[in-house]
């Protein structure tokens, strides 16, 4: 196969300085693109090279995308998206590596220029000699990856190459792991808010210190039905929902629950939580009912029951004889079961199934 044999290599001066200068730029970086982007005329000169692609694999779609490239032609990369990725004989086995990995230690030179992605795309685009990195987080997950190529006439790279972008490795998979997982947070906060804002129930969110911070449309005309003494009283509902009843005799006539939004950051003694108040037009399902209607277990049954009559997950432990996590266990179970990630998406779906 023609392996590159692996010799030490110990970078110089010069080239650690560039090495911290590129793991700066990955800290200040807002997005997994944004990072791999600004850090690209900075590897090309550090590893003395012509070209540069970059992308992440989505393996829903079985495909790779999101491509930052330097010097390769938008037509190259238009071929490679739309066809070539797909006879593509080098990416596969160097994935396979899980580190820098020059070509030729996966395909010969021989082999290579057999095939149609060599004869149609390579040497097409100017690419010659190429080493890749493909990235994966301890979980696995593939985060994106380097394409480094010199064109025809340039050295091949070697083991100082190799050794100058494995320096690079961890620090590259941290900082594209943890963009990756805030892109995906605000993506779900996103996607919370605009769930939150058309539920048809009064729903009002609170910071730690017990202080309204918004409210949905559903809570601004509930406002307008309340009565004088409601409207008095219902700052304190909102602040002390969390730690004590509603009154029976003020606000029987809705179902207070308290739940805290997963993509919100909390803390045990305090942090974001938000309070619901839906109409009670009949009687919460009692947990035999929900077995029968739902097919729930009997302790989903009994959490779930417990969920509609307003009891924190604190107080259905207490009233069950169960540990906080068995019930938050039961709950999650549920969550799936009814295809909902909240305790008022929950309450909802029992509530709307139950009529």
């Amino acid at each position: 196969m023609g392996k590159v044999p692996h010799r030490m290599y110990t970078p110089t001066r010069n080239e650690l300085s560039a090495l911290l200068e590129i793991i700066a730029k990955l800290g200040q970086a807002d997005s997994a693109r944004t990072s791999r982007r600004d850090i690209s005329d900075d590897l090309l000169r550090l590893l003395d090279a012509d070209y540069l692609a970059s992308y992440t694999w989505n393996g829903d779609a079985g495909r790779f995308e999101d491509c930052v490239a330097l010097n390769i032609a938008p037509a190259h990369l238009e071929s490679y998206d739309r066809h070539f990725q797909h006879c593509d004989p080098i990416s596969p086995r160097i994935r396979l590596q899980q580190r820098a990995t020059i070509v030729s230690e996966v395909i010969s030179q021989r082999e290579l220029e057999r095939t149609e992605f060599f004869n149609d795309f390579l040497i097409v685009a100017g690419l010659h000699h190429g080493m890749d990195m493909h990235l994966f987080g301890g979980d696995g997950e593939h985060v994106g990856d380097l394409r480094i190529w010199r064109s025809r006439g340039r050295p091949e790279f070697g083991p100082r190459e190799v050794t100058l972008l494995e320096t690079l490795r961890p620090h590259l998979i941290g900082t594209l792991r943890r963009l990756n997982e805030l892109a995906r947070e605000r993506a779900q906060a996103r996607d919370w808010k605009a769930v939150w804002m058309q539920h048809p129930h009064a729903s009002f969110m609170m910071d730690g210190s017990g202080r309204e911070t918004d409210r949905n449309p559903s809570a601004i005309r509930l406002m307008s039905q309340l009565s004088p003494q409601q409207k008095r009283e219902l700052p304190a509902l909102l602040r002390d929902a969390r730690h004590k009843p509603a009154s029976p005799d003020l606000w029987q006539e809705f179902l207070v629950t308290v739940s805290v939004p997963e993509h919100f950051e909390t803390r045990e003694d305090g942090g974001v939580y938000m309070v619901q108040l839906a109409a009670r037009k009949s009687p919460a399902p009692a947990a035999a009912e929900l077995i029968s209607m739902f097919g729930l277990t009997q302790r989903e049954a009994d959490v779930c029951a417990l969920v509609m009559q307003g009891l924190t997950d604190k107080e259905i432990s207490k009233t069950l004889a169960i540990s906080f996590p068995t019930v938050r266990t039961h709950l999650t179970h549920s969550f799936a079961k009814f295809n909902v990630t909240n305790r008022a998406e929950l309450i909802h779906r029992i509530t709307m199934n139950a009529k």
